[in-house]
């Protein structure tokens, strides 16, 4: 690999993964570094190698809070990691089976006109409705 990637790759590890901070150190500009990024398949895996270092570090750190009896740290991980477990303020909203509510494919071809100018009717109140 270039001196100047190897370079890169070396400023962004010791920012922390910062892509700006990396590039002021290295001389570069972001521009350069999302070039080498883009077309350099080894230096995109480094970089992203670099990128999960310090997502364990912050994660690390998210669990230290935790041991420390942390109360919005645990809350803040039980809404992250643990929905599967209930914790979670999202609810999603489904068909029996986990099917869609709504149909997206409406054949309106089966309605009678009688029944076409009241659906119409009805759509033209909602557009026209003001709040």
């Amino acid at each position: 690999m270039e001196k100047d990637k190897e370079a890169l790759l070396e400023a962004l590890h010791n920012t922390s993964g910062i892509i700006s901070s990396a590039c002021r150190a290295a001389g570069v500009s972001r521009m350069t570094y999302y070039r080498y990024y883009n077309e350099d398949p080894e230096f995109r895996e480094r970089a992203d190698d670099i990128k999960e270092l310090q997502k364990d570090f912050a994660e690390s750190l998210i669990l230290k809070k935790m041991k420390d009896g942390d109360t919005t740290m645990l809350i803040f991980y039980a809404k992250t990691q643990m929905k599967d477990r209930g914790y979670s303020e999202r609810k999603e909203i489904t068909g029996s089976d986990g099917e869609d509510l709504f149909h997206k494919d409406i054949d309106l071809s089966k309605l009678t006109d009688e029944q076409k100018r009241v659906l119409l009717s009805i759509g033209e109140e909602i557009l026209n409705t003001k709040d």
